[in-house]
Parts: C-alpha cells; structure tokens; sequence
C-alpha cells in the first residue's frame, strides 16, 4: 500500500504507475480501480477540491461538493482516531438535503444520515453536518452514559477535532469556534471547565485514548441499559481521575491516584518518566507496579513515555510482560505530545482478558 506521510508525484510514478503501465490500459485501470478502494478518504478530498474549483465556472454542484467535502474530514479524522481507540468513530456518512430548518441525525446500519438544509455559506453546511455527524456517529452507546454538561463538552472537542484537519486555508474551523464554541461556552462555566480538561487531555494523548476508549467499553458493557444515576456518578468521577493527568505541568509527583476501579471502568496509568529510576533499577519497578493494578482489578493499563529511551524501555517492558502472560493483549500507538513542544511519545494499551 501507498504510505500515509505525503509523496511526491515522482516516486508514485516510478513505484506504481509506470509498473502499471507495462500492463497497457488494463494495468493503469486496475492501479486507479485500487487505489480508489484502497484511499476512500483520499479520493473524496480531491474530488470535493476538484468540484470547489468548478465552481468559479459556474457549474452548479455545491451539493454535491458539500457532500464530499464533508465526508472526506470525517473519513481522514476516523482513521486517526480509529488507529488512537480502535471502533471510536463511524466511518459511515450520507446527508440529505431538505427544506426545513431543523436538523436531523440517526444511525443506521453503521451509517449516520443527516437531514439537513442546505446554505449559501459551506462553512455553516460543514459545521452543521460535522456537529450532527459527532452526536450521532462518535461512541453513540458510550456517550448517553457521561452527564450532559461533559457529553457537550466531549461533543464540542471531536467536532473541533475533525474540523482541525481541513488544510491551510480553510475556513470551517473558525466559523465553528466563532458560532457554535465560543457561544456555548459563555453559556455554562461548568462546560467551560470540562471543554478546558477534554483540550488539555488531547494535547497530552489522553482525550482518545483513554476517555472515548474508555466511555466506549463502558456503552459495549452495559448498552441498552437506561444511565442510571450510579452509573452517571460513575463517569463523572472517571472524568475528575483523569483531570490531574490533563492538568499537570514536569514532573507527575502530585498525582495520587494512579487506578479507577469501579463497578464498570476498571484501568490503571503507568508513567515511565523518571530516566533516574531506569538508570539505576531498570525496568522491574514499573513491571511490579503493573502487576499491583492487576491484583486490585485492572482490566486496561495504560502506559506512557516520551522520548526514545522511556519509548525504548516501555516496548521491552511489554514484551517481557506479554512473554509472561500470553491472555494480556498489548497494543503499542506511537505519537506526538504536544506538551509546549512536539515530541515522540508512546501510549501502550495491556488489556487484561
């Protein structure tokens, strides 16, 4: 497959097309027939670019290019998150357009369908599907589950997520801050709060991979059931655990809590920050305090480095740890903590069976 960092046009020439060529007409047809299977996202995007530019021609297919334009964010910014917290986000989108002002969004069959009217302005047409699409499509069982002032705010920071992946020159994201964020947050102190926490977790990898992962298994575990005011209590009180982890500037010493184990999220954290304690007494003593997390009754850890030696000593930890215990399921994302500066970091899921 094509990687996903950008290419040039003149390695995918030499790789791919003029291979293909060799094959005449039906190797060149086969090549655009994959690579249209295999980039869905990819091909919405420059199609939607593509019908923007006819346009300024007067060709009469704004809706069409709407449709596109939408459908390729939320595709590109599934992929990302679905690689941060596999089954997060739907990848399913069709809009239809109506008459009535009033908006509408369902789930079906994997898909979300949105009615809605259509406007001079693409950046309202875009910020309302993506807005509808989210509180439809995003951990739709695992959402109904968080009080409503932090499902907002969780609302609010993947709509802003996936509007953040449009390229330079786009507009959509700051017509949503402008109309819909900004509004909302002036209106309640305690979504302002939980918006600020949901930032704040996603600057340090922790808003997908921990929060919506977690929200997640808990809808799969208890969905159809009515949120119940123990269960609701229960969310909120995830959510307070992880506020230390988002808010924390240096060194984690102020922390205190370290698991939450309830009735239905049972996790625990692990940092492996400290070069002084790898240096000195390897890594046994995060193994030890792993293994303390599965006897208090654990069913996810999470464990996070940042830099080459802790990312280093953490995938030696795993595999250690899985050579011991095969039932554990480990599953290692690489990324960029974006605390002040962009630097490699590491989040290592162990899944306890």
């Amino acid at each position: 497959m094509i990687p996903e960092q950008p290419l040039s046009l003149i390695w995918i020439w030499n790789t791919y097309i003029m291979p293909a060529s060799q094959w005449g007409g039906w190797g060149l047809l086969i090549f655009f027939l994959w690579y249209v299977y295999a980039h869905p996202a990819k091909v919405d995007k420059w199609t939607s670019k593509l019908e923007r530019f006819l346009l300024w021609f007067g060709f009469k297919g704004d809706k069409r290019f709407i449709t596109r334009d939408i459908r390729s964010k939320i595709n590109l910014a599934s992929q990302k998150m679905n690689k941060q917290a596999e089954g997060t986000i739907t990848k399913g989108v069709s809009i239809v357009w109506v008459d009535e002002e009033n908006i509408e969004s369902s789930l079906r069959e994997g898909k979300v369908i949105i009615r809605m009217k259509h406007y001079s302005n693409q950046d309202r047409n875009t910020v309302n599907a993506i807005s509808h699409y989210v509180k439809a499509g995003v951990i739709n069982m695992g959402k109904r589950y968080l009080p409503d002032t932090l499902q907002d705010a969780v609302n609010l920071s993947i709509t802003k997520k996936i509007l953040s992946e449009e390229g330079e020159g786009g507009t959509s994201c700051d017509y949503f801050s402008l109309n819909t964020l900004e509004p909302a947050l002036k209106s309640s102190e305690e979504l302002t709060r939980n918006f600020e926490i949901t930032e704040l977790m996603e600057e340090k990898g922790l808003f997908t991979r921990i929060l919506l992962r977690e929200i997640k298994v808990l809808g799969k575990r208890i969905h159809p059931l009515q949120p119940s005011g123990s269960v609701l209590h229960e969310t909120k009180s995830f959510f307070e655990f992880l506020r230390p982890f988002a808010s924390h500037i240096g060194g984690s010493d102020d922390i205190q809590e370290w698991q939450f184990v309830r009735n239905n999220i049972k996790m625990g954290i692990v940092y492996v920050a400290k070069s002084e304690v790898l240096g000195i007494e390897g890594i046994i003593p995060y193994k030890n305090r792993i293994e303390e997390k599965i006897r208090k009754g654990c069913q996810r850890i999470y464990i996070f480095g940042r830099g080459k030696y802790n990312i280093d000593a953490i995938e030696k930890l795993t595999k250690i740890i899985q050579k011991e215990n095969a039932e554990i399921k480990i599953r290692n994302e690489r990324y960029t903590d974006l605390r002040g500066e962009r630097v490699a970091a590491i989040c290592s899921v162990l899944t306890i069976e």
